[in-house]
């Protein structure tokens, strides 16, 4: 059901949050046209429950196209196993277990969803005393089952300390991120274990294993796993990515640091979370922290940094750092770690975080109950807003997502007295914002959420809901209107009688788009699938006109691109000839800038008919040599220079005048061009005398 207002709610467990890759050809947002639409935020879906079967919501995730699907746990004869559902061609489709044939209890389910939908689900089988076993299993294209698991590392050790993290691109590379605990002894400090970090690498159906182990320091012991330490890692668009891991550093105070990943090959540590601030040391631990990836390796690290003694912050700070892309001269060294929470002070709740390829990012985080969400760039943190309303009595730790066009995804959750409530917030390109609540058929606290967005402000938001027989599986998937797009006009003043014109496609992820053509606001094609129109003279008569192009998906979405200007002139110069007593004046002209291309002066000739010699001024003889338009030897002149200027708004007319010596009949001709290549070849006779 789908409640009046938005407010959120309080998951026990850390959010995942994923930016899937984004497409280049996305347009920026001041493209975004007034046809512009809202997101549409289906109805709930009742995924599995009420049942005290279901047992834990594990992830969720969409690729590009608007395919993906949720994981969780369910109890099947008192055993934990992994079940899917995939979400496609606008439907979810019926759960189906994963972990086929595996007898033991299944944990820490993971998802990751490439396009044509595509799905890669990890998980943890139990195996014995510290020695489980990562198995996955892949359900391709086309397919209606999950291919039997395969396994990725089969000792992981004991699974209550895996936490792992599963990201995919669009083209179904993926890199999975997980933590083994390797030594438990009482040699290590309070609070401390050994364990590696660890980075698979699927392509091709195949696992890799990258590094061993990802860590600074192998051999340094690690604040003790938890959900808010847990390791991250992201993907972009050319299958390279970013994993980030807390780790002390060389005076033993927990940091965040991230390593670039090159297909199988590994980049250096780059420590995220800083050392210092403002010149004096902060010794205090990163110690909740999040990661994103978009475009080509664009970066953003979130995290909680705790003051410390002695350090220069006295209360815990949200900050964010920023990577630059693999291509940039920086690629290797973050921008700088901002102060993004506004300067609160109340209980700092996890990060997460969303960036997009030019370094835009937004981070949600909760200030006790407040749900909060910052918004900076590289250069330096920009606002922070609230996003509930204060009716909630528990943190809401928002989850977010961005594409590369602002367009956005906000998710949390809310406690209102007995009333659990998701409540997700869609930002459209242009800044407008809608929120919506929502809540599972059979109600009750909500104890998870967790949301995978497709990069283009589409999303699925799943979460689970309630507890004991009234435990419930459920999600919403949130389908955003067309993205922005460029509309490609011929340039300068066009005379044929049929104009091509082109657009951009405009990326949308759920569902087909169909485009619709409108020249100075009137339709003049409709339900168009390509990306080119030709325009006739029905559709354009002479002048300027105003082109847009509007791209509306299978649910009446509608996105306009920018306006932009169509310029057809094919009318040729007019010519106009006054006459008194000898004298006779000749008149060029195109008509107005506003609906003609203006004539090329140089372009202007004109005979008027009388022979060189005698008859002829000595200053029409030198015209003739000095142009040499003279044909069967009559006078033409040049009259590209002494041009006449128009009035304001109007072009200028071409002037020429002769005064004829001697009398009799005589053909007069006049050759001119316009900027649009419009010809005219005029002739006259005039009669002197």
């Amino acid at each position: 059901m789908r409640a009046a207002l938005p407010r959120r709610i309080h998951p026990p467990h850390r959010p995942r949050v994923r930016l899937a890759a984004l497409s280049l050809a996305a347009c920026l947002a001041s493209l975004l046209g007034p046809g512009a639409a809202r997101a549409v935020v289906s109805d709930v879906s009742p995924i599995d429950g009420p049942s005290a079967d279901v047992v834990e919501i594990g992830d969720a995730a969409m690729s590009e196209d608007g395919s993906g699907g949720i994981v969780y746990l369910r109890n099947v004869d008192g055993r934990s196993h992994v079940f899917a559902v995939q979400f496609r061609d606008g439907a979810w489709r019926s759960p189906q277990r994963v972990d086929v044939g595996q007898d033991f209890d299944s944990s820490w389910p993971r998802i990751g969803a490439g396009d044509g939908g595509r799905l890669l689900v990890t998980w943890v089988q139990e195996f014995g005393v510290g020695s489980d076993r990562m198995f996955s299993a892949t359900l391709d294209p086309g397919a209606i089952s999950f291919q039997a698991p395969v396994p990725v590392d089969f000792n992981v050790g004991e699974a209550t300390s895996t936490y792992p993290d599963l990201a995919m691109n669009r083209g179904g590379a993926a890199y999975l991120a997980y933590r083994v605990v390797t030594d438990t002894s009482p040699s290590n400090p309070q609070g401390y274990v050994g364990a590696d970090v660890r980075v698979a690498r699927y392509g091709a159906r195949l696992w890799s294993a990258l590094g061993t182990p990802i860590d600074r320091n192998a051999v340094v012991p690690v604040r003790a796993p938890t959900a808010e330490n847990a390791p991250e890692v992201g993907i972009d668009i050319q299958g390279q990515g970013v994993v980030a891991w807390q780790e002390p550093d060389d005076e033993f105070v927990d940091r965040v640091w991230v390593r670039r990943l090159f297909g199988a090959n590994v980049g250096i540590p780059i420590q995220a979370s800083p050392s210092t601030w403002e010149g004096e040391p902060l010794r205090g631990p990163a110690d909740a922290f999040a990661l994103d990836v978009a475009g080509f390796g664009q970066a953003a690290v979130a995290f909680r940094q705790q003051p410390g003694q002695a350090s220069k912050l006295t209360a815990p700070r949200l900050m964010v750092n920023v990577i630059p892309d693999v291509f940039s001269e920086s690629a290797q060294k973050f921008a700088g770690a901002q102060l993004v929470d506004g300067g609160v002070r109340g209980a700092l709740g996890p990060p997460s975080v969303a960036v997009e390829s030019r370094g835009l990012y937004l981070s949600g985080f909760a200030d006790g109950p407040a749900a909060l969400l910052a918004s900076g760039d590289e250069a330096a943190p920009i606002a922070v807003t609230r996003l509930d309303e204060g009716a909630s009595a528990v943190p809401g730790d928002p989850l977010v997502d961005l594409a590369q066009t602002k367009a956005a995804l906000v998710a949390w959750v809310e406690q209102r007295g007995a009333t659990g409530l998701v409540a997700v917030q869609e930002r459209r390109a242009d800044g407008v914002e809608e929120s919506t609540a929502l809540s599972a058929p059979a109600g009750g606290e909500v104890q998870r959420l967790v949301m995978g967005g497709s990069g283009l402000g589409d999303g699925i938001v799943a979460w689970q809901q309630g507890s004991g027989d009234n435990s419930q599986i459920a999600a919403a998937v949130i389908d955003a209107p067309p993205d922005p797009f460029l509309v490609l006009l011929p340039d300068g003043w066009q005379r044929k009688p049929k104009v091509k014109i082109a657009w951009d496609h405009s990326p949308n992820a759920i569902g087909d788009v169909r485009y619709s053509v409108s020249v100075d606001d009137e339709p003049v094609r409709e339900g168009l699938r390509g990306l080119t129109a030709v325009l006739k003279p029905d559709d354009l008569d002479g002048g300027r006109h105003q082109i847009q192009i509007f791209a509306t998906d299978d649910t009446g979405q509608e996105t306009g691109s920018r306006v932009g200007t169509l310029k057809v002139d094919r009318r040729s110069p007019k010519v106009k000839l006054r006459r008194k007593g000898r004298r006779v004046t000749v008149i060029v002209t195109d008509g107005s800038k506003s609906a003609a291309s203006t004539l090329r002066k140089r372009s202007v000739r004109v005979g008027f008919g009388e022979q060189r010699g005698a008859g002829a001024s000595a200053s029409h003889r030198s015209n003739c040599i000095r142009f040499p338009a003279c044909e069967g030897g009559n006078l033409m002149q040049f009259a590209g220079r002494g041009a006449g200027r128009g009035k304001r708004g109007k072009a200028p007319a071409v002037r020429v005048g002769h005064t004829y010596r001697g009398t009799g009949r005589f053909r007069v001709r006049v050759k001119a061009r316009d900027r649009a290549g419009n010809r005219t070849n005029w002739t006259r006779v005039v009669k002197v005398g």
